[in-house]
């Protein structure tokens, strides 16, 4: 029986980081630390009879992971385990962000729009180009309305001739967001139409997903992103859920964590990811 996703999410982030080592060569992970030991990262634990691991179940973090992100604290754990970084220059090639309906695409991609144009490197650069492919009813309108007092102007990407057009006409060092339509991972059908879209265009694929989604499920959705060729991914909605283990299935499936979406503000709304905020986030369980 072929492994499912999840099953084979700690083996791929393995051999991602130790690159042609053999499986003899990696070393054991180091049991999970019990209640006596340190907290993790310098961060108080929530629960004082809880530990780490508990910390981690509560959270839905498959158990294959658990045991990989063992080690001196949470963050080094996830340090090795994870990747961080930048999403890819959308000045080069036009920034794709797809996800399901509802997964925070439309909201996401306003914010990376209002934070290039209120910063002071680019004030001279023309604004973003908006290329806005969700056809679910009301979702150009509440992108327009989003973008409208920074007057970034924004296309309606129905037809591949105005997505190929658009990009061909966009202005020298202007960079391209686009909206995908919403998607369902194990649709065949709507899969392929998302792709067509990135290709006709040369895109860059970037996954949005939501926070507290079920952990299987969102290993499924960054295994199926992940083999389309998309390497980073955007967390939303972390200011919703309280359970974020999906976010860390997903990107153990080959996704380099980039933002966490922490609030529905467009401006100062995303949060740069790296290991120390994602085990303060992990760590600090809802009252």
């Amino acid at each position: 029986m072929q492994d499912s996703p999840s099953d084979t999410a700690n083996q791929q982030v393995a051999e991602r980081r130790q690159g042609s080592a053999t499986p003899e060569e990696v070393p054991a992970p180091e049991p999970v630390a019990d209640t006596d030991a340190a907290p993790p990262s310098g961060v108080s634990l929530p629960v004082s009879h809880l530990t780490v691991e508990d910390i981690l179940r509560w959270h839905s973090v498959p158990q294959p992971l658990i045991h990989a992100l063992a080690g001196k604290t949470l963050a080094d754990g996830l340090d090795n385990v994870l990747s961080f970084g930048a999403l890819p220059d959308a000045t080069q090639a036009p920034l794709a962000f797809g996800g399901a309906s509802g997964s925070g695409k439309t909201l996401v991609l306003a914010k990376l729009a209002a934070r290039y144009i209120l910063a002071e490197e680019h004030k001279d650069s023309p604004p973003p180009l908006i290329i806005a492919c969700d056809h679910t009813a009301g979702s150009f309108a509440k992108l327009s309305a989003l973008l409208q007092p920074y007057n970034i102007p924004i296309i309606q990407g129905s037809t591949s001739d105005i997505l190929a057009d658009a990009v061909q006409h966009r202005e020298p060092g202007q960079p391209i967001l686009v909206d995908l339509p919403g998607i369902c991972v194990y649709s065949p059908v709507s899969m392929g139409k998302m792709m067509q879209m990135v290709e006709c265009i040369g895109a860059t694929l970037s996954l949005v997903l939501p926070a507290g989604l079920d952990a299987e499920e969102s290993a499924d959705i960054g295994y199926a992103f992940a083999q389309r060729g998309a390497t980073t991914m955007v967390a939303s909605k972390m200011d919703q859920a309280g359970r974020v283990g999906g976010i860390i299935a997903a990107a153990a499936c080959g996704l380099s964590l980039t933002y966490g979406s922490c609030s529905s503000s467009i401006v100062g709304g995303l949060v740069p990811l790296n290991a120390s905020i994602l085990a303060n986030r992990l760590l600090t369980l809802p009252s």
